[in-house]
Order: C-alpha cells, then sequence, then structure tokens
C-alpha cells in the first residue's frame, strides 16, 4: 500500500497529543508559536511528494518527487533528526538526555529541463518519530514534507532451553519522551526496560529464556519511567506498535552455573605527563581486582625516589558525609639510572570503574595512567538445594558513578530489586532465598543507573536496563549470569519464617 504523508499535520497532531496529556501551558505556547512559524515558512515552499510503503521504517526505499523548481538546477535532499543521547559529566555524573536539531544529507538530484525532480532514498537507520524532508537548492529550502519513522521489533531465536540468551533487535525508538523507552514483559512480569537513546534509534536488548517447558509471552510495551503502560489503546502515542512474541523453552539446560558476560573496551583518558621529556603505560588498561599489571615510564629522574599513588573514590551517597576522592599509596618507586621505570602493580580491591595510577615527587604530580576495574563474581553459594534454600551472591569490582555503582536483580525474568557497590567499596554481597519448582532457575543482574538529575522522575533509574550493551550511559558494563538449581524437598512443611 502507497501513501502520501504530509509532515505538516502529523507534526501538528503529535504536538497536539503532547501538549494535552504532559506539557504546561507556557511549553505550549512555546510550542504553538514555534509550529506557527514553522507552517508560516513552510507555505512559500513547494509541497515535496514522498511515497513509500505504510508503515515507514528504517530502511524502506522513499520516492521523493516535486513540480515547478528551478530548471537544470541540483537539489539536496536533507533529512531533519537531531543528535545526542546520555549526558555524563565529570565521569561521575549522569545528567540524563540532551537533544539537539540537526540535518542529514540524503544525497544530491537533477532538476529537468520541466523544473521536475524525480529522486529515491533509503530512510536511514535513525530514530523514530516526525522527520522532517527538506528539498534545497543553493543552499535554500524550496520544498517540504515530513516522515513519521515506525519502530520495529525482532526477538531471536524462537526456543531453546532453559537459560537460553534471547536477542530483542529494536530499530527506529525514538527520541522523544514517550517513544524512547519500552519494557519487555516475559509471562506479564516485568524483566526490565529498552532504550536506544545514544544509538540513533537501533540496539539489542538481551534477557534469558526461563522455564517451565512449554509456551511462554514476551510482550512489548511503551512505559515513559519503566513501567509497562497496559492501556496503551487509550494512550497519547496509541499508533506505535505494542508487538508480542512467543517462546517455547525445550527441555535441557544451557545455562552455566556463573558468568559474566564479556567486557567491552573501558574508556581510557590519555596518560597525562607533567615531566616534559617523559612517558608512562599501564598494561593491560582494564581487568578485575587482582590483576597483575606492569608500570613501565621513561624520562624520570634517576634513583629519585617517587611514590605511586592509586586514586579513588570513598564514601556514601546516602550519608550525611557523603563521598570524597582518596589518594592511596602503593608502593615506592626510583628510576633506574637511565631513568626508565618497570614497575609490577596488583590491582587493589576497590570500586568498578576507571582509577588514576599516579606518580608523584612529594605531593608534585609527574605522571597519571588510568585503570578500569571490572565487576567480577567470587562465588554463589550454595548452587543448588530445595525451595527455600538461603542463597548468597558474592561480587568485587561493583562501580561507584551515578550510572554504574548499582546492579539490578530479575529471578526467572521477573524483577527483585538491586544491590549497591559504593558504601561497601565495590564488595557486593546479596543474600536471598531460592524459590520455584525443582530445575533451573535464573539469577540475573542487570546494569542500571544509582540516580538521574534532581529536576527528573527517578522510578527508570534502578530497573535492569536491557539495552546495556548499546546503550547504557558511560561505562559499557555487562550482565551477570547465574543458575540455581531447585532439587525437589526431602519433605513439605511450613516455610521458616526468618527476622533479621
Amino acid at each position: 500500500m502507497k501513501r502520501l504523508l504530509c509532515g505538516v499535520c502529523v507534526l501538528a497532531g503529535i504536538a497536539g497529543s503532547f501538549s494535552s496529556c504532559s506539557r504546561s501551558p507556557s511549553a505550549a505556547a512555546s510550542r504553538s508559536a514555534a509550529d506557527a512559524a514553522r507552517a508560516s515558512t513552510r507555505t512559500a515552499l513547494a509541497t515535496l511528494d514522498l511515497t513509500y510503503d505504510k508503515p515507514a521504517v528504517v530502511g524502506a526505499s522513499v520516492h521523493a518527487a516535486a513540480t515547478g523548481l528551478p530548471p537544470a538546477k541540483t537539489v539536496d535532499l536533507a533529512w531533519g533528526t537531531v543528535d545526542g543521547g546520555w549526558v555524563i559529566e565529570d565521569y561521575n555524573h549522569f545528567r540524563g538526555k540532551k537533544y539537539s536539531e540537526t540535518t542529514r544529507a540524503l544525497g544530491r538530484f537533477p532538476v529537468d529541463a520541466a523544473g521536475r525532480m524525480d529522486a529515491r532514498f533509503s530512510i536511514p537507520e535513525d530514530y523514530g518519530g516526525v522527520h522532517d524532508v527538506v528539498a534545497l537548492i543553493d543552499g535554500k529550502p524550496v520544498a517540504q514534507n515530513g516522515i513519521s519513522v515506525r519502530p520495529t521489533f525482532e526477538l531471536t531465536p524462537a526456543s531453546g532451553p532453559v537459560g537460553t540468551l534471547i536477542e530483542l533487535t529494536v530499530r527506529g525508538l525514538g527520541w522523544r519522551t514517550m517513544e524512547s523507552t519500552w519494557v519487555v514483559n516475559w509471562d506479564n512480569h516485568e524483566v526490565g526496560w529498552v532504550s536506544a537513546a545514544s544509538t540513533r534509534g537501533s540496539a539489542v536488548a538481551r534477557f534469558r529464556a526461563t522455564g517451565p517447558v512449554g509456551d511462554h509471552v514476551a510482550k512489548l510495551y511503551t512505559g515513559w519511567q519503566g513501567q509497562g503502560y497496559l492501556n496503551y489503546e487509550q494512550s497519547p502515542v496509541a499508533g506505535l506498535p505494542r508487538p508480542q512474541f512467543g517462546f517455547r523453552t525445550t527441555p535441557g539446560r544451557a545455562a552455566r552455573a556463573a558468568y559474566a558476560e564479556p567486557y567491552q573496551p573501558q574508556p581510557i583518558p590519555k596518560t597525562e605527563l607533567q615531566l616534559a621529556g617523559a612517558s608512562l603505560a599501564l598494561t593491560p588498561t582494564q581487568g578485575p581486582v587482582g590483576t597483575r599489571a606492569i608500570l613501565r615510564g621513561k624520562g624520570f629522574e634517576p634513583a629519585a625516589p617517587l611514590r605511586l599513588v592509586w586514586e579513588t573514590s570513598v564514601g556514601s551517597r546516602v550519608a550525611e558525609s557523603g563521598f570524597a576522592p582518596r589518594d592511596n599509596v602503593i608502593a615506592q618507586v626510583t628510576a633506574g639510572s637511565d631513568g626508565r621505570i618497570e614497575w609490577p602493580v596488583t590491582i587493589p580491591e576497590d570500586v568498578g570503574g576507571r582509577h588514576g595510577v599516579a606518580l608523584r615527587r612529594g605531593d608534585d604530580l609527574l605522571a597519571r595512567a588510568f585503570f578500569a576495574i571490572e565487576t567480577s563474581i567470587v562465588s554463589m553459594t550454595p548452587a543448588s538445594g530445595p525451595a527455600g534454600t538461603p542463597v548468597t551472591i558474592h561480587l568485587k569490582g561493583v562501580g561507584w558513578t551515578e550510572y554504574d555503582n548499582i546492579y539490578t536483580a530479575t529471578y526467572d525474568n521477573a524483577y527483585m530489586g538491586y544491590a549497591c557497590g559504593f558504601n561497601s567499596q565495590g564488595d557486593v554481597v546479596i543474600n536471598f532465598t531460592a524459590a520455584g519448582e525443582p530445575g533451573g532457575h535464573l539469577i540475573d543482574l542487570y546494569p542500571g543507573i544509582y540516580q538521574g538529575p534532581p529536576n527528573e522522575p527517578q522510578q527508570l533509574y534502578r530497573l535492569p536496563q536491557l539495552t546495556y550493551a548499546d546503550d547504557h550511559p558511560g561505562n559499557r558494563i555487562p550482565a551477570l549470569r547465574f543458575t540455581f538449581e531447585v532439587t525437589p524437598s526431602p519433605r513439605r512443611g511450613t516455610p521458616t519464617s526468618t527476622f533479621d
């Protein structure tokens, strides 16, 4: 099916929906003024006819045509969009999302002698929602229309045993508030949220198949604050899809008892040097606590005593005293007669994330390299037992920033809670009680966000972010996966009550 789409009408319709539900009077007035100005500008432009299959999705082919243009000219087609995403300041602070308007080139096309332009382009991999398409000649707009891009979802595989990793690929997620956050429910239990805030609308959400053997339902909802909007048919964005997928859990088990997914390379700043002609390098630059690294340098004063300092932060975000940076001297280093340094460094137990490794002469900084601590699994004990068994998970190297100092937990794809690593300097112990019928049960720890900007609601941030590998703000930290085997109970009785 083909259609012609009027960008002005779509923009006005969406603006009206949002102003009636979520905009203050002043914001609505500003928006109305902007819309009026934009509409006034458009009245002077020719109509750019856009024809494409309905609905418009990323990658779809679009036919663009216009008449009455200056003959024998060249048209530049521009795609209206935004740049931006998650905002991090000073490594530690998470400031939410920020976007600014921009354009992308779609191509250059000739105008024939009769003043007609006939062009084709593919919808870019970009955020969903309304996009202006503008024809420009010599840098000035001559024709304009718009396309509303609809998000798409694909889930693979469709079957597998307990522990099978499921990937939900999304494209065309919007950047606007009501189009940017989605929620995955598994058998009517919330698993977590899906976003593509910094990845131009495309990302992959990952979660695992749970039991029992048989058919299960994975349902996608919009959810502004990370909770599914159930009566979405009555929402301001009712026209968006809410796809539903079936998954068949088969006999057997694909899950390992405990593992951390592979770490992506962490962002490491360049070595800071305050000494002319000197160099310093730490190898490797990331790993778990206890990693054995080598610090190599040259150009230092021969035989001069230097302090090797590990830089960290200590404290808490909830205590009155707060938190502060701390320098810990971990070694006394002396350069050789040639001014070279080669020194083994064992990474101390500490919070995860980035740390400075500094060489100081007295209080003077000479050079600073950096190391990123990865979260590591110490143990899950026990790994099996009847329902009601107390279980303990022990982690080291959990982070401290506002965006990576918590892990959020699910049990059989149902949200369980979160664990914070800052107050215990990265050493985290989680206690819970095994539940369910005999068989394998999944405990998954996902990256979350401890807190957002103080002027924003906080409900979203302490929930599991399923698109952690692509779209987590700041560091790209992995999920941690565990499987507990519930065994048949030797006898059935009343569960024991415990009080801490």
